[in-house]
């Protein structure tokens, strides 16, 4: 043993043994806290990413299954019909009122709606997996959850200020949704929105009418009308 070796364990032995365990204390602590410290972390980490997670499983992937097995139920007993979108142009009847969707955009459908009676026409906007986004509907609830109302504005006839739900009374209007809340949301939405009423005895059987918001390709000859001077 070297005079420095000897001169440490000298120095060694002269060490209490409670400063020695207090050495190893916080160490032993540390330890058992680090299986904590990572869940929290990981918890939190996911708490983060959840909407990029959700917009990730509610794309098309075949392993989610089909995405339109049915329509949500909302506040209605009855089962709701499927049927394929109605595309631009072609009236669609439900109840006592016409609708017609007469032009898309990205963040906007345009309908001439013609009604005869003062039943309540509303309009909703679900999810890839058919949960609901948004309903001009007060009040409407998917699956016990409220959907909070006025996402959806609606302008009427032209006009330049917004409300949140569609004419009640008899009459031809114009009606201008607009969806870029949604469209602009964490959730991706289907390329669908539907109009619905409370139609029958006591108004308790929903009724549903599925609109396509896949904007038409332009085609050549639209491209050649307008590009063709007006003689």
């Amino acid at each position: 043993m070297t005079y420095q070796q000897e001169i440490l364990s000298r120095a060694m032995n002269h060490v209490d043994d409670d400063l020695i365990r207090a050495a190893h204390g916080p160490r032993k602590k540390l330890r058992h806290a680090v299986p904590v410290i990572v869940a929290l972390c990981l918890v939190a980490a996911l708490a983060a990413a959840f909407p990029y997670l959700r917009e990730v499983i509610d794309t098309d992937s075949d392993l989610l299954g089909p995405t339109d097995e049915s329509l949500p139920q909302g506040n209605a007993s009855g089962s709701p019909e499927e049927a394929p979108a109605n595309p631009l142009n072609r009236p669609a009847a439900l109840g006592g009122t016409t609708a017609t969707l007469v032009n898309v955009t990205d963040t906007t459908a345009t309908f001439e709606v013609v009604k005869t009676d003062d039943t309540p026409l509303f309009a909703l906007l679900c999810g890839r997996r058919n949960d609901a986004l948004a309903s001009t509907e007060e009040g409407y609830t998917d699956n016990g959850a409220v959907i909070r109302h006025g996402t959806l504005k609606l302008y009427v006839n032209g006009a330049d200020i917004p409300v949140f739900a569609f004419p009640s009374a008899a009459g031809t209007y114009r009606v201008t949704v607009d969806f870029t809340s949604i469209r602009n949301g964490p959730y991706p939405m289907q390329e669908q929105i539907r109009l619905y009423a409370y139609l029958g005895e006591e108004e308790k059987t929903r009724q549903t009418i599925l609109f396509s918001l896949e904007i038409p390709e332009e085609t050549d000859t639209d491209s050649e009308s307008e590009a063709s001077p007006a003689s």
